[in-house]
């Protein structure tokens, strides 16, 4: 039986805006190239590596974020609509090491499946994003560890962007697998 992924129209969204100061093909390109995600997507401390991408409709990105003195944390991103360069959808998971989908290991109730919409429009001074997420087939614990986490759900994306204008901007030193590698 396959799971309806659409987010439910009833809970209460986390929105977020952004100003990029980069034109929108560059952003397109940093948000569907695992050799660019993971230049900037990782929290702050954390190294990320790309297990897979595969950018189409249906397809998935599957990522690991290492930090220090911890253990791995897997996540994936199943793909439910692209237009390029304006619109990403998909779905948010954390994974266990077997792949299967798993708690958050500090928020137990955080929701297994979240729905974002990524939509990227010319704007002035380079690019806007605009960010909806929405818990898929929440209970109402997720619902609420969902909407008592948009706090830190909004520092965490608004870090990620600002490392991300970095990166464009050339202020991140660019990191090859291998050297993320040696330097976890």
């Amino acid at each position: 039986m396959r799971m309806d992924m659409r987010a439910d129209s009833r809970r209460v969204a986390f929105a977020l805006t952004h100003c990029v100061a980069a034109p929108r093909d560059r952003v397109w390109a940093a948000l569907s190239d695992a050799g660019h995600l993971t230049q900037w997507w990782a929290p702050a401390g954390a190294q990320m590596r790309a297990a897979s991408l595969s950018f189409h409709l249906g397809g998935r990105f599957l990522y690991v974020i290492e930090r220090p003195n911890e253990p791995p944390r897997w996540g994936r991103w199943v793909y439910r609509d692209i237009i390029e360069p304006a619109r990403l959808v998909f779905v948010g998971s954390l994974l266990d090491t077997k792949g299967g989908v798993t708690r958050h290991p500090r928020v137990p109730h955080w929701p297994r499946y979240v729905h974002h919409t990524l939509e990227l429009a010319d704007a002035p001074v380079g690019t806007e994003l605009r960010l909806c997420s929405r818990p898929v087939h929440a209970s109402d614990a997720e619902i609420r560890a969902f909407e008592d986490g948009h706090d830190r759900l909004r520092r965490d994306v608004l870090d990620a962007w600002v490392r991300l204008d970095a990166y464009l901007a050339g202020e991140i030193e660019i990191q090859t697998e291998k050297e993320s590698h040696h330097a976890s």
